[in-house]
C-alpha cells in the first residue's frame, strides 16, 4: 500500500506543478515554459474544449500564450482529488477552481470544471499524457 500512496503523491504533486506553472505563464512565460518541460508526456494530448492539442509543445505554447496574453494573473485551487494507478498508467481527477484578472481593464473572473487527466510513469518519473478539462458553466 505504502508504494501506491506514494505514486499517488508524486501524481498530486505533478498535477500541482502543472497548475503552479500555468499560474506562472500569466507573469513569467519563460520560466513557466522551463517548468512545463518537465511535465507533459512528449505524447500529450490536451482538449480544453477549443479543439485538441497535441504534443508537450503544443500544450506549453497554449498555456503560455493564451493565458499569458489574456490575463494579468491566473490561481489554480484544485479540491476532491482522485487518482488510480494502474502499474505504469494512472489517471486522475480534481475539480478545479481559477480565479483570473483580465487584462486590458478586465475583471476578475472565475472558472469552475473538472479535469480528468492520465499520467505515464517514465525513466524520469510521472508525466501527465492528457488532459481533459470540461467547464461548469
Amino acid at each position: 500500500m505504502g508504494d501506491q500512496a506514494d505514486q499517488a503523491l508524486a501524481i498530486a504533486n505533478l498535477k500541482a506543478r502543472y497548475c503552479a506553472a500555468a499560474d506562472l505563464a500569466a507573469s513569467d512565460p519563460d520560466h513557466a515554459r522551463r517548468l512545463l518541460a518537465e511535465i507533459f508526456a512528449d505524447n500529450f494530448i490536451g482538449d480544453y474544449g477549443m479543439g485538441l492539442l497535441e504534443g508537450a509543445q503544443a500544450i506549453t505554447d497554449f498555456l503560455c500564450t493564451a493565458i499569458s496574453g489574456n490575463s494579468l494573473w491566473v490561481l489554480h485551487m484544485l479540491h476532491s482529488p482522485r487518482i488510480d494507478i494502474d502499474g505504469d498508467n494512472a489517471s486522475g481527477d480534481w475539480t478545479v477552481l481559477v480565479t483570473l484578472k483580465r487584462r486590458n481593464g478586465g475583471a476578475v473572473d472565475t472558472v469552475m470544471g473538472r479535469y480528468s487527466d492520465m499520467f505515464r510513469r517514465t525513466p524520469q518519473g510521472w508525466r501527465i499524457a492528457r488532459v481533459a478539462f470540461t467547464r461548469i458553466e
